[in-house]
């Protein structure tokens, strides 16, 4: 464990839970055995990039042009 309490998931668990950077992790403790489950992603993550054809914000919202 690192001075900033960071942990090092090992290359055989990240592959094997097919893990990425930025992935989401539940970690359950019992006694001495830690279980690591990827979670799905977050609802705001599977919205990302869907208005990236938006340019700018006051195509949805023009009253905020106004101020």
């Amino acid at each position: 464990m690192s001075s900033k309490n960071q942990i090092v998931v090992p290359k055989a668990a990240r592959e094997a839970l097919d893990l990425a950077p930025g992935d989401r992790l539940a970690v359950s403790v019992d006694g001495d055995t830690v279980r690591m489950e990827k979670l799905p992603p977050a609802r705001e993550d599977r919205l990302r990039g869907m208005l990236r054809d938006v340019v700018d914000a006051g195509d949805l919202w023009p009253e905020l042009e106004e101020a």
